[in-house]
C-alpha cells in the first residue's frame, strides 16, 4: 500500500486479510477441470499440492488461494477449432483477461501474487505479468473499463503503456468512471489518463513469483521466417523489476519451429547500485521435449521422469515463498521413489497409469518424441521458423534492448544446465541433446570449478554452468500444518551426483 493510492485506501476501508493469490495457467490441450480424462501437467500438479494456508517470514498464517485455468484447445470445441487453437495459440488474449479479472476482484493491500504456466499457459502467465507491471491492477469498479485499457495496451506497438498517446492524453470527465459535470458547471481537471490511473488503480503492485515450464506463444499472424522465439507482440521478454522472482524450466530436445522457447533477460533496471541483481532469475535447461518438461506426456510415452525432475526443480525454487502439502507430494513424487510395484502390475495398466511408475533420473529410457509430426504440425513450424524443424540454442539466444542497440550478452539470461542432462548423456547410450551435438563439450567439476558446458565459436566462448541442487533447511515448523520441508529434488537425485555437487554448494 502507498500513501497516494486511492485504490488501496478504498480497499483497506472494506477490510482485507493478507493472502497469496496463485494463478495456474495450463498448456495447450491440457485441462483437468473439463470433466474428461486428462493426465495432469506440472501446472495441474502444482495447483493441487499448494497448501490452503501458508506461513510468511514473520510466522503469520496466510491463506493461499489457487485459480486454475485450462489451456487453449480445451473445452467444448469442434475438431477444427481445437486444432486451430492448438497450432496457432488462438484464445490466449481471452485467457489473460480471465486471469486478470480473478486478480482484480480479489487483490488487496499486502497480498502476494504468484503466476505459473506451461507452454502457451506460460505465455499467458508472462503476458499477464507484463500487463500488471505496466498498467497495474484495476479495482473491481474500474474493471468496467478494462476492455478500453487492455485494447490500448495490446495496440501499443514498441511503446510502453505510459508512452501511448491515450495514456498521455487529458482525461475528460466521464471517462474511466469519473463523474461528468452538471450542465453549466466548470469542467474538473483530472490530468492525464495515466496520472488518474496511477491513483485510481493499484499501479504499484509487485509480483512475487512467475514460474513457467517452457514458454511458447502464439504465431500472431506468423513470424514469416523471423528468428524463432522472437515475438514483437510478446509482453515481457525483458524482465520487469516489479517481478521479484522468475523461474523457467526449458526443454533441450524440442524441435518444432512453432514451439520456440522465449527466455527472459535482465537489464540495468533489475540491478542494485552495487551491481547485484534485484530480481531472482533462474532459467534451467532439462533433457527431453516440450511435453516432457511440462508433464504433458500420456500413457506409455511418459516414461522418462523428466517431468517429475522439472516439477521438483520448480518446487525447490518456491521453498520459503509458497508452502506445499507434504501429503499431496506423497502422491505425485515421494511414494514412487524406488517403487517396485510396477513388476507385479499388468503391463497395459502400467502403461496407461503413469502415476504408478517409478521415478528415476533415467532407466535407460530413450526420450520419446511426442511432438505429433504427423498431420499438419510441420505447417505452423514452417511458417514460424522457415524450417520443418528448429534446433534450440541455449546460450545463444539473440535479443536486443531496441533496434540498432548492442546485443544482449548471454549471461544476462541466467541460464544453467540441469545435472540430469550430463547424467543421461553418460548413462543412456546414444543420447546427446540436439543443441549440444555440434561444438559443445561437458567439463567435469574439478579444482574448485563447478561442472559446466562450453562452446567456442567465432572467437568467443560460451559457458553455461551446471545447476547445483540446493540443500534447503526446514522453514517455520511448529505450527501444526502439513507443509513440505527441504529439497524435493534431493529425495530422488542420484547420490553420486549429489556427492560431487555438495563440494560446490
Amino acid at each position: 500500500m502507498t500513501d497516494n493510492c486511492l485504490a488501496c485506501k478504498s480497499t483497506q476501508a472494506q477490510g482485507n486479510i493478507k493472502k497469496r493469490l496463485i494463478v495456474c495457467c495450463d498448456g495447450t490441450f491440457n485441462g483437468v477441470d473439463k470433466g474428461t480424462e486428462d493426465y495432469s501437467s506440472n501446472v495441474a500438479r502444482l495447483s493441487r499440492v499448494i497448501s490452503r494456508v501458508g506461513i510468511n517470514n514473520e510466522g503469520e498464517k496466510v491463506p493461499q488461494i489457487v485459480y486454475y485455468q485450462s489451456g487453449v484447445g480445451t473445452g467444448s470445441l469442434t475438431h477444427v477449432d481445437k486444432a486451430r487453437q492448438g497450432a496457432f495459440g488462438d484464445s490466449l488474449a481471452e485467457n489473460v483477461c480471465e486471469a486478470y479479472n480473478f486478480l482484480a476482484n480479489n487483490w488487496g493491500p499486502g497480498d502476494e501474487i504468484f503466476l505459473f504456466g506451461f507452454s502457451r499457459g506460460a505465455y499467458t502467465a508472462r503476458s499477464l505479468a507484463g500487463f500488471i507491471c505496466q498498467v497495474g491492477l484495476l479495482t473491481p469498479l474500474l474493471m468496467d473499463h478494462f476492455f478500453e485499457v487492455y485494447s490500448i495496451y495490446k495496440s501499443r506497438g514498441d511503446l510502453t503503456f505510459e508512452e501511448t498517446a491515450w495514456a498521455q492524453g487529458e482525461l475528460i470527465a466521464g471517462e474511466l468512471g469519473t463523474v461528468p459535470p452538471q450542465q453549466g458547471a466548470p469542467r474538473p481537471s483530472y490530468g492525464t489518463r495515466l496520472s488518474y490511473l496511477r491513483k485510481a488503480a493499484h499501479e504499484h503492485v509487485k509480483i512475487k513469483v512467475v514460474g513457467v515450464w517452457d514458454t511458447v506463444g502464439s504465431l500472431r499472424g506468423f513470424n514469416w521466417f523471423g528468428q524463432a522465439g522472437e515475438d514483437k507482440h510478446f509482453h515481457s521478454t525483458k524482465l520487469n523489476p516489479k517481478i521479484e522472482n522468475a523461474f523457467q524450466a526449458l526443454a533441450l530436445d524440442e524441435t518444432r519451429g512453432n514451439f520456440p522457447p522465449t527466455l527472459w533477460y535482465l537489464d540495468s533496471s533489475c540491478c542494485n547500485e552495487d551491481g547485484t541483481t534485484s530480481v531472482n532469475l533462474k532459467q534451467c535447461w532439462f533433457p527431453g521435449y516440450h511435453s516432457d518438461v511440462g508433464g504433458q506426456g500420456k500413457g506409455s510415452a511418459d516414461t522418462s521422469s523428466v517431468d517429475e525432475i522439472a516439477f521438483s526443480w520448480m518446487c525447490d525454487q518456491l521453498f520459503r515463498l509458497l508452502q506445499l502439502s507434504g501429503t499431496a507430494l506423497q502422491k505425485y513424487i515421494l511414494f514412487r521413489i524406488g517403487a517396485t510395484n510396477l513388476d507385479t502390475m499388468n503391463k497395459s495398466i502400467r502403461n496407461l497409469t503413469p502415476a504408478w511408475r517409478n521415478i528415476a533420473w533415467n532407466n535407460n529410457d530413450v526420450l520419446i518424441d511426442t511432438n505429433s509430426w504427423s498431420s499438419f504440425w510441420w505447417v505452423p513450424s514452417l511458417m514460424s521458423s522457415g524450417k520443418a524443424s528448429y534446433c534450440r540454442k541455449p546460450g545463444e539466444t539473440k535479443a536486443f534492448e531496441k533496434a540498432g542497440s548492442k546485443e544482449i550478452h548471454y549471461d544476462q539470461f541466467m541460464e544453467e544446465i540441469h545435472p540430469s542432462v550430463s547424467h543421461r548423456v553418460k548413462n543412456v547410450k546414444g543420447y546427446m541433446p540436439a543443441p549440444f551435438v555440434n561444438g559443445w563439450k561437458y567439463i567435469e567439476a574439478a579444482d574448485g570449478v563447478r561442472a559446466r558446458w562450453e562452446k567456442s565459436s567465432g572467437g568467443k566462448t560460451i559457458v553455461l554452468n551446471e545447476y547445483l541442487i540446493p540443500k534447503l533447511d526446514e522453514f517455520q515448523k511448529g505450527h501444526g500444518y502439513d507443509h513440505w520441508q527441504g529439497s524435493l529434488e534431493r529425495t530422488f537425485a542420484p547420490k553420486d551426483v549429489l556427492a560431487v555437487q555438495d563440494e560446490y554448494l
